[in-house]
């Protein structure tokens, strides 16, 4: 744990060491995160889409949802692709 002071902008200084620990560059992004115990900083990654790939475990198919409701709508419609 470190102790770091708040500017009057309301900025901190990340201690080198922890900076080198997650690889926190200059211009980089964070992630600001409250929780119920307080704020949490996090760094963004480099490619947030690839980052979230796969953090739906289980069968999900967003494309077989869609094309179920894309037949229903078409079937109340009077409209077949048979």
């Amino acid at each position: 744990m470190s102790i770091v002071q708040i500017s009057p902008k309301g900025q901190i200084l990340i201690p080198k060491k922890i900076r080198e620990k997650y690889s926190v560059k200059p211009g980089g992004m964070a992630l600001i995160i409250e929780s119920p115990d307080g704020i949490v900083i996090k760094p963004a990654p480099d490619d947030p889409i690839e980052e979230s790939c796969g953090f739906l475990d289980g069968t999900l198919s967003l494309t077989k949802d869609l094309i179920r409701d894309h037949l229903k709508e078409s079937k109340a419609n009077g409209k077949s692709r048979t």
